[in-house]
């Protein structure tokens, strides 16, 4: 089977992936049996990019209206006092729990290059004679199908009571993306927005525009990565709502 690389291409999906392999390494490394001094060097460069990809980053995002809105209130604003500019304070570093099963270390910087290291590591860990496919879906190192052959989202509809009416299932096949857009219209109307979602399935919950009165919903959906919808719309299905 042919699949994708499996280090995460949307950047927000990557704080994720070096935790579950800073986390997971330790304890894939009773069968890996590899170095210790050298899976702890790995683990550090994957809790510090964790840090950086992650919280850092959010707050270095964040700040970034606040930085903006200091340089406009000192071009702008009346005042007699300096001005001072804001400071962007990062998060604390993680601590780390010693005390913990497996000893989780503080998070520390390490020097650059941290992610060529990782890959350099997965390749020796995909090498040693204990590594298994589980391990490697353990681990992370194992992609997703790729999603080549599958240039759309596919989906079906299942109509299921709920709420007082029927309502509509919306199951999905992503391939590999972080998520889809899903857009629906009823009675030939306008199409709107539903949901970004990130998970199969979703459910269309909406009341029928005229109660008592059965409805046609028609959906189409779109990839979703890197928090912008991708590709072109799928095919239109649809189906009848009935009170």
């Amino acid at each position: 089977m042919k699949r994708q690389p499996y280090f995460p291409r949307t950047t927000g999906l990557r704080p994720e992936w070096f935790h579950n392999y800073a986390t997971e390494l330790p304890a894939a490394n009773d069968t890996l049996d590899m170095p210790p001094t050298e899976v702890a060097a790995t683990v550090a460069d994957a809790r510090f990019c964790e840090y950086a990809t992650g919280a850092w980053l959010t707050a270095v995002r964040e700040f970034g209206p606040a930085a903006t809105s200091s340089v406009e209130s000192l071009l702008n604003d009346p005042g007699a006092s300096p001005h001072v500019l804001s400071i962007f304070t990062p998060p604390p570093l993680p601590q780390g729990d010693p005390t913990a099963t497996l000893p989780i270390p503080a998070t520390v910087p390490v020097p650059p290059g941290a992610l060529q290291r990782i890959f350099t590591f997965v390749k020796a860990i995909k090498a040693r004679p204990g590594y298994t496919e589980a391990i490697g879906l353990q681990l992370g190192l194992v992609g997703e199908e790729d999603t080549t052959t599958n240039p759309l989202p596919t989906f079906s509809l299942k109509a299921e009571r709920g709420g007082g009416c029927e309502c509509v299932k919306i199951i999905f096949k992503k391939y590999g993306r972080q998520g889809v857009v899903i857009y629906g219209r009823r009675g030939g109307g306008d199409w709107e927005l539903l949901a970004i979602d990130l998970a199969s399935p979703y459910m269309d919950e909406r009341p029928l525009l005229n109660a008592g009165q059965p409805e046609l919903r028609e959906y189409r959906l779109q990839f979703y990565d890197d928090a912008a919808p991708v590709g072109d719309f799928t095919g239109i299905l649809g189906i009848t709502v009935n009170p």
